[in-house]
């Protein structure tokens, strides 16, 4: 036995050698055979070191239980303080000494500081996770992704709850519960995930009936966790789930609960008959089909009938759809209906029929013959072949077009013989017709015939409704022109379908006032030239008074980097301020940024910062407790086209030169670099020529007689989604080229550099030579005015004088006066 130890001392714990000293078989495993936290023994076989010294045999050899410490000794060795070991149940750590308990050894996390007691572990688990799922650290289990960082453990290692960020974590509901009252309504409940932030989280109710692919919405409004739901149909099972969501992000959950609906009243039963039993007086025979939507099980139906001019009915219960009526006053009119019961109570009643109490007299039964039928109509005639008289006729007219409702028109005629013809029906639609005659002896039994109109139907619209405030509901919807749609609506399930609200409208979107704190259904369908189809219903949830959306969000101003919004408070004069929630979806990087801002204003502008030029962005605003939200998109403005964009022709190729946007550019990084693409004209073909982060690109093999045209421009981001507007250029076979956006310009540069400058010159030239033609004019002015005050005569009162007298004799520029004889001389008076 001590040889045994000795080999495997590395692993072994020993005591302080003394007189009264045993060695204690606990130790780690050999390496070379058994796994950590496994005793070896003599045998070659490996126990777990908790079974080491229990008191137990469990080596086949007993070599488990041989050299154990006595109880004193066990005392004392537990005790650490007293001796620094640890016990048999606990792994020491060597730097620094410490014990720790013997699970937490290759658990996949170092608890000994220089990582002891994950030494010599076993490899873990090689488990693979699909895509969709996310793998424990330590290997063990793969969990949904939608349990990774939504606040509760489900790695054995917590590995799923570590590093979350604001990205990563995802808000679970727990413990969703549902009860249901006898109203039909059912309350659901749930416990609020944890570290969800309540202010600005709200849930959403997700349902659909079992076997269907499509979830339907009922939003809250609300961060309380409990809801009713009164729009579910009666006795359905459904699949219902809870999800939180918190600004613009939703928190997707996979977890739902399946709940069965209460039983509704049931439709009213069809095709009531009564007829005499010919051996018996005083005795009606009635019976009937079943209602088409029970919405529950039947437990029986209710008969009630009532003597003609009595105000007063009897009734006696049907355990199926016969009944008899007994004990009746003889030769007396009666009137029967029926009605279903299920849990909830008694259904709707059916048509009233009447019949006399006359031994051995049968009404008979209609005829009904079609006449004729197309797209929108059929025509019938009504006869009776008997001798009874007959006053008139009653007439149903029923089809269906979804599982919810079998649809039904009465028609009222007086008369024995009837003919008539039934227009707004509609195409390629199945009409059961059913009739009988009112008699002075009663109602006849029902005749029925079935009619497939021609055509083909139209489609059922599409419908779309929401909430825009407390009282309001938007709806629009798909569906053909020229025709008048239908808007029905209710609370429930079953009101919408046998009692709604309505209102028409030849357009394709109507708003439908309603009232506060109510969940309603909606459907549209056409009813005027046809009945049409109607639209799948469509759940509302009125908007709480605290949670209207924003008003008239706009912008203001859209820049490169930024952009500048504006709306207006959900409603006027806020007396306290207002916190609302923006959040900036990036359509092309898909990223989402929030923010916060706070006012009392009633129109509120906000800077959005920090955008990327030509970006394409989503942005929401909301009140911070989830109201709903109002939305744009916007595009930032692109990078400007690179400046000065030049060619220069060589032997075999061309190099294209412009600017560095850097220099124009704050938000432009020459990393980035520029794209080049060339546009041949004669082969109708646009090429990418490629990128470079200089501020030239070489081109070569172009093709003498084709016109280029050439552009430059920020390199493209994200497949083409951001780019910078271009520069181009126009370039020949003849090596010229001009910038196409300036060519016009620059040919008008040229033309005025040569006209300006020569129009400058003639009008300077003009300039001088009216000066010296004034300057001249002047001083003959002056000599004339001097040389006629020198010959003036103040006998005469004039100037005489004669050829040969100067104007001026000192003025050599004076002029002489000429043109005239001595005879003849010129006075000047």
């Amino acid at each position: 036995m001590i040889s045994r130890l000795a080999t495997a001392q590395s692993c072994a714990w020993h005591w302080p050698p003394s007189a009264d000293s045993h060695i204690l078989p606990f130790s780690t495993p050999g390496p070379s055979t058994c796994l950590p936290n496994y005793y070896r023994c003599s045998s070659g076989t490996c126990v777990m070191d908790t079974w080491v010294c229990d008191g137990y045999r469990d080596c086949a050899d007993g070599s488990d239980e041989e050299a154990c410490p006595s109880l004193a000794n066990v005392t004392a060795a537990s005790t650490p303080t007293q001796l620094g070991r640890c016990d048999r149940f606990e792994f020491e750590c060597h730097q620094p000494k410490k014990c720790i308990p013997n699970w937490k050894r290759c658990d996949g996390h170092r608890d000994c500081q220089d990582g002891r007691d994950e030494a010599n572990c076993p490899t873990h688990s090689t488990l693979t996770c699909m895509s969709r799922e996310f793998q424990c650290e330590d290997g063990e289990a793969c969990i949904v992704l939608s349990e990774r960082c939504d606040g509760f453990l489900d790695c054995s290692d917590e590995s799923d709850e570590k590093a979350c960020s604001d990205e990563l974590t995802v808000y679970k509901v727990q413990n969703l519960q549902w009860t249901a009252d006898f109203s039909g309504d059912v309350t659901l409940t749930w416990m609020r995930p944890k570290k969800m932030p309540s202010a600005s989280c709200v849930y959403n109710v997700y349902y659909r009936v079992v076997g269907e692919s499509i979830w339907k919405t009922l939003e809250t409004h609300s961060n309380k966790t409990n809801t009713v739901l009164k729009v579910l149909k009666p006795d359905t099972t459904y699949q219902v789930k809870v999800q939180v969501q918190c600004l613009s992000k939703a928190h997707n959950t996979n977890d739902f609960v399946t709940l069965r609906t209460p039983e509704g009243l049931p439709d009213a039963p069809r095709n009531l008959q009564l007829s005499l039993p010919r051996e018996a007086e005083g005795v009606v025979v009635g019976h009937w089909a079943p209602p088409i939507h029970t919405h529950g099980l039947i437990r029986e139906y209710i008969v009630e009938y009532s003597r003609s001019g009595s105000k007063m009915w009897a009734s006696q219960r049907a355990a199926s759809n016969f009944t008899e009526i007994n004990n009746l006053l003889v030769n007396t009119l009666y009137t029967v209906r029926v009605a279903a019961v299920t849990s909830r109570g008694i259904g709707n009643w059916s048509d009233s029929k009447c019949i006399t109490t006359i031994k051995g007299k049968v009404i008979p039964r209609p005829d009904i013959h079609i006449d004729s039928y197309g797209e929108n109509y059929l025509s019938f005639t009504l006869t009776m072949e008997s001798d009874i008289k007959v006053n008139g006729y009653v007439v149903n007219l029923f089809w269906a077009f979804d599982t919810h409702k079998q649809e039904r028109r009465t028609l009222n005629f007086r008369g024995s013989i009837l003919s008539h013809k039934v227009g707004n029906l509609t195409a390629h639609t199945s009409y059961e017709i059913s009739a009988w005659a009112k008699t002075d002896l009663g109602d006849s039994p029902l005749a029925f015939e079935h009619v497939m109109t021609r055509g083909v139907r139209p489609p059922a619209p599409s419908l779309k409704a929401k909430a825009i405030n407390q009282t309001a509901v938007e709806c629009t919807w798909t569906g053909p022109r020229n025709v008048v749609y239908g808007i029905f609506y209710a609370t429930s399930f079953l009101d919408l379908y046998r009692n709604p609200k309505s209102l028409t409208t030849s357009l394709h979107n109507k708003t439908v006032i309603v009232s506060k704190d109510e969940q309603y259904l909606f459907l549209v369908r056409v009813v005027v030239p046809y009945q049409g189809p109607s639209s799948d219903y469509v759940v509302v949830k009125m908007i709480p008074d605290s949670r209207l959306p924003p008003r008239h969000l706009h912008v203001v101003h859209t820049g490169k980097t930024s952009v500048v919004i504006k709306w207006e408070s959900p409603y006027d004069s806020p007396d306290q301020d207002l916190l609302y929630a923006i959040a900036v979806k990036d359509l092309i990087r898909k990223t989402d940024r929030s923010y916060k801002v706070k006012s009392r204003n009633s129109t509120v502008e906000y800077t959005l910062n920090k955008l990327e030029p030509g970006g394409k962005y989503h942005i929401i605003v909301q009140l911070g407790n989830m109201s709903k939200d109002a939305s744009i998109k916007i595009t930032t403005v692109s990078l400007s086209a690179p400046d000065a964009l030049k060619i220069i022709t060589e032997n075999d190729h061309v190099l294209l030169f412009w600017k560095s946007l850097g220099l124009k550019e704050k938000h432009f990084n020459e990393s980035r670099g520029y794209e080049i693409h060339m546009y041949d004209s004669a082969m109708n073909i646009t090429a990418y020529l490629g990128n470079t982060t200089d501020n030239f690109f070489k081109i070569s093999n172009l093709k003498m007689g084709h016109n280029y045209t050439f552009t430059v421009q920020a390199r493209c981001l994200f497949g083409s989604q951001i780019c910078g507007e271009p520069a181009i250029l126009l370039y020949d076979e003849l090596g010229s080229g001009a910038d196409a956006s300036a060519m016009q310009a620059a040919r008008s540069t040229d033309v005025a550099a040569v006209v300006v400058p020569i129009l400058f010159l003639i009008l300077l030239s003009l300039g001088v030579g009216f000066a010296i033609l004034y300057t001249k004019h002047r001083r003959l002015q002056s000599s004339f005015t001097a040389f006629a005050n020198s010959h003036y005569s103040s006998r005469l009162g004039s100037a005489i004088f004669s050829s040969g007298d100067d104007l001026g004799e000192d003025d050599e520029d004076a002029p002489m006066i000429t043109g005239f004889s001595d005879d003849v001389p010129m006075v000047i008076a």
